[in-house]
């Protein structure tokens, strides 16, 4: 397999050294080895769980280099997880590059329901979605990268969210009358309240709920808006 390593932030490899006179056939297995293993690895540095690896090495038009020593397989482009080029090389220089096309299929975050662009994204509006991370890198699992921020492009419900085309919600001030919204699913429950604090989109802030007068955090999720912090959050209206 492949040996990876990093330095200096940059992911490398170490070359595949593969066995004396391999047919064209073996040596695509070989290709294909080495693309699962780097992206194996891609995978474990981003922790998702339990990923399928799906990879297909393209037909070559030359036939494979043979080597009167050993076969080495090294990426020359790994920029793209969907198409990944290695080389296969011999020690006197001759070479060969083939190209992978990949899929990791897993589980990501996506909205629940059709989200307007430029709405903030509250933790209630997410659901798990199937995802192929090799077209879509900036998915996540993780509801913090989401929640109170709002999308620059309109999602469909069950879409995947893409972390790039996010961006940080309006804020809200110190004393600023505020909307206490909780969403559950299909319902959405609000209260008038009053931030204690002031933050950005997407902070915790502490807030005095006008009809109970209890303190609560929550998230800020636009201009004048807040969402309850937490699942043991209390209601907005409590």
């Amino acid at each position: 397999m492949v040996v990876w390593y990093l330095r200096r932030g940059v992911l490398l490899a170490l070359p595949l050294l593969v066995p004396l006179h391999v047919r064209a056939g073996e040596v695509d297995g070989v290709v294909a080895n080495a693309a699962r293993s780097w992206l194996v690895d891609w995978v474990r540095q981003k922790a998702w769980p339990d990923p399928r690896i799906d990879v297909v090495v393209l037909a070559q038009r030359r036939p494979a280099p043979q080597c009167g020593q050993s076969l080495q397989i090294v990426p020359i482009d790994v920029s793209q997880p969907a198409k990944l080029r290695f080389s296969a090389r011999c020690p006197d220089g001759t070479a060969q590059t083939y190209t992978v096309r990949a899929a990791v299929h897993t589980k990501a975050l996506a909205v629940s329901m059709a989200q307007p662009a430029g709405e903030p994204i509250g933790k209630g509006d997410l659901q798990l979605a199937d995802v192929d991370l090799a077209l879509m890198p900036d998915a996540t699992l993780d509801p913090g990268e989401i929640a109170g921020r709002v999308s620059q492009r309109p999602l469909r419900a069950g879409q995947v969210v893409q972390v790039r085309f996010l961006k940080a919600a309006a804020g809200v001030r110190r004393g600023q009358l505020v909307e206490i919204v909780s969403r559950q699913q299909q319902f959405r429950i609000s209260a008038q309240g009053t931030a204690m604090e002031r933050g950005e989109g997407g902070a915790l802030v502490r807030v005095r709920n006008g009809a109970s007068g209890k303190l609560i955090t929550a998230r800020v999720m636009g201009p004048g808006v807040v969402e309850p912090a937490g699942a043991g959050a209390p209601a907005a209206g409590d």
